[in-house]
């Protein structure tokens, strides 16, 4: 078989003038760019033109032709293995020109043969929708898609509504003759290099190939390489100290030991690893995570080859989870960093997607001293994050993961000397820290900069001093009146921010909210029951070693609404805080609307507690009446021991 890959350079106007037609395979994702990818092609495209660019290049397809006729007429297909979002948004700002300015050359483009130039397999509503759009059938034929197609349908008709609102401001800025000429030099001068492979390979094999071989590229790839261009000396040791800190799923000491193999780990200790330090962490060698990819020949031949039996892919082993992803940690050392400097906090909001975004303004001023500076900082960060943040981490002899902080011990030399992780007990620290992962904004984590950042400052921190932190850090971010993003960076800076007292707090759980009460103040209240648990008598030892501060979101009556006897109390009974617990949905379905006294006979039969507020409403003599002096008596305490918490701890 012929395994000679041909390439050629192609334009719209070539694909129209030679009777080329495209094809997305059945095998190929739905279309996923979002929006603001489609719009910013459009963008880069008329940037080209303003500025008489000679080519725009949208970079490289990957196709197998197939010769084909259809209707007596000769032409050639393409089916479309690599590139197929660019292909299907090129043809969207094509239709979105051709909608203003109908009259160029693009329609030749779009349409051949009575039918859409780009074809998708299978998708038989899509199609529909593209030949509406292209004019050749009627829209209003299109209204009712598949479930299959219903994902395909909704961010190819957010891409042309984004176009078309764009192209609505340049005809403003502008007039339809200037989007003719953009249409134009779209259609001669964009371009693209089609890489064409042979025909007979097994195109559905080279696809998943190509797909499970390859290392998705991350945005905090894009950064590092912004970075590392910025950096002149020492390029290669910055590059190590980066790999060293993007793995959240191992520990910081086994990623080091990875990129400074040469170290003398049978010296080291956990102190040493604070701060990045040359001497101790020589570099001879560079283990990069990116791995070389194959040539297109090499795919090609890949056809030849017998496969017995195709092999599971192998998932790297995680030894632990961590509660943010990477991006998220280089967001929180870049406001630490910013800090360090003595500058503000950037105005970006802290999400995984915005990372770029977010760095945008240091890359354009950074220099290498400030480069340098980041990167050592993440270090620090990372460490301090390693040391003393909860990650997810398996149970012993089963596959429950919780939240859990370690201690790290150095081995033995005659087993090697390293530093090895021990799991702790449920701790105060990382009760507390659960409850901060659980009830704040868990797409930003907003403690962990004050946190993280205190302890980078002050280093040898003890356990007690560092939940004391913790304590004034929550309860600190509890009574902000300002937003989390505000407040958790004037903690850091040490700046003053609106807040309101805790007998305001108090008020308010005093209110009859039922499932109106935020979570927060119920997961709170855990937390202080267990830090004060040796004041009470009323829990049994080994279901409260069992006991997790985890991820809950419905709040039961204890007292039911509906109870089965027909039981009611009033409403500032019924849905006050006394009679209401947080649980999670199975916990709180296998209560459903039964009478109390089922419900403690229930929760006392469980080998673990459910919530340690519940033991405390279940704590009396199984004929004791849970009634309206109950609940009040109980709310009272309860909020007693919140208002104790706030002016003792954590100052």
């Amino acid at each position: 078989m012929n395994t000679n890959v041909h390439s050629c350079v192609q334009t719209p106007a070539l694909l129209s003038d030679e009777e080329i037609t495209l094809v997305i395979p059945s095998y190929q994702r739905p279309f996923v760019w979002p929006s603001e990818y489609v719009v910013d092609l459009l963008n880069q495209i008329i940037v080209a033109y303003n500025t008489d660019a000679p080519h725009y290049y949208i970079g490289t397809v990957l196709t197998s032709a197939v010769s084909q006729r259809d209707s007596g007429q000769a032409h050639s297909l393409y089916e479309v293995i690599d590139g197929q979002q660019r292909m299907t948004t090129l043809m969207l700002i094509a239709l979105a020109l051709t909608a203003v300015v109908p009259d160029n050359s693009l329609a030749k483009f779009i349409v051949w043969s009575k039918q859409p130039r780009l074809h998708f397999a299978i998708r038989d509503e899509v199609q529909r929708l593209f030949a509406a759009w292209a004019g050749l059938e009627h829209e209003e034929n299109t209204d009712r898609f598949s479930e299959a197609d219903e994902d395909y349908i909704k961010h190819l008709s957010a891409a042309r509504k984004a176009l078309s609102d764009r192209l609505d401001e340049l005809v403003n800025d502008h007039d339809e003759a200037y989007l003719a000429e953009v249409a134009e030099y779209l259609f001669l001068k964009v371009r693209w290099v089609n890489n064409i492979m042979p025909h007979g390979m097994d195109l559905n094999r080279l696809f998943s190939t190509m797909n499970n071989s390859g290392v998705q590229l991350e945005h905090s790839d894009i950064l590092k390489s912004r970075l590392l261009a910025v950096i002149e000396t020492q390029k290669q040791r910055f590059d190590a100290i980066w790999q060293a800190c993007e793995n959240m799923d191992d520990f910081f000491e086994r990623n080091l030991r990875k990129v400074f193999p040469d170290a003398d780990w049978r010296r080291l200790k956990q102190p040493d690893l604070a701060n990045h330090c040359v001497a101790s962490f020589p570099l001879k060698r560079v283990h990069s995570k990116h791995v070389q990819g194959m040539t297109i020949a090499q795919l090609a031949k890949l056809s030849e080859v017998e496969v017995s039996k195709p092999k599971a892919r192998e998932e790297p082993e995680s030894y632990c989870r961590s509660i943010i992803s990477f991006n998220l940690l280089l967001m929180h050392t870049y406001r630490i960093y910013l800090s360090q400097q003595r500058q503000g906090d950037v105005e970006v909001r802290l999400h995984d997607s915005r990372l770029n975004d977010y760095f945008a303004d240091f890359i354009s001023s950074a220099t290498e001293k400030h480069a340098k500076a980041f990167i050592e900082c993440l270090w620090t960060v990372r460490y301090q994050f390693d040391l003393w943040v909860v990650k997810w981490l398996p149970e012993v002899d089963n596959q429950i993961w919780n939240l859990r902080q370690t201690s790290v011990n150095k081995s033995r030399i005659s087993d090697g000397g390293g530093l090895n992780r021990t799991q702790l007990e449920s701790s105060d620290l990382s009760q507390l820290q659960s409850v901060r992962n659980f009830t704040g904004e868990r797409s930003a984590q907003y403690w962990l900069t004050p946190f993280l950042g205190t302890l980078v400052a002050c280093e040898k921190m003890k356990q007690t001093q560092v939940l004391s932190l913790l304590e004034h850090i929550d309860n600190q971010l509890s009574l902000a009146q300002a937003s989390q993003k505000m407040a958790s960076f004037a903690l850091l800076t040490g700046e003053d921010f609106a807040m309101q007292g805790i007998d305001n707090i108090i008020e308010y759980l005093k209110e009859p909210n039922g499932t109106r009460f935020e979570h927060y103040w119920f997961q709170k209240l855990e937390y202080i029951l267990w830090r004060e648990r040796s004041r009470f008598g009323v829990y049994e030892a080994s279901k409260l070693a069992a006991y997790r501060i985890t991820s809950k979101n419905s709040v039961e009556h204890v007292h039911p609404q509906k109870e089965e006897f027909g039981v009611e109390l009033a409403k500032v009974h019924r849905d006050g805080f006394g009679n209401l617990v947080l649980l999670s949905p199975s916990e709180n379905s296998s209560y459903s609307n039964q009478r109390v006294g089922k419900k403690r006979e229930d929760f006392k039969g469980k080998p673990r507690y459910d919530s340690l507020k519940l033991a405390h409403i279940f704590s009396g003599s199984a004929d004791k009446e849970w009634d309206a002096s109950a609940i009040a008596q109980h709310q009272m305490q309860m909020l007693a021991l919140i208002k104790e918490h706030y002016e003792t701890t954590g100052n």
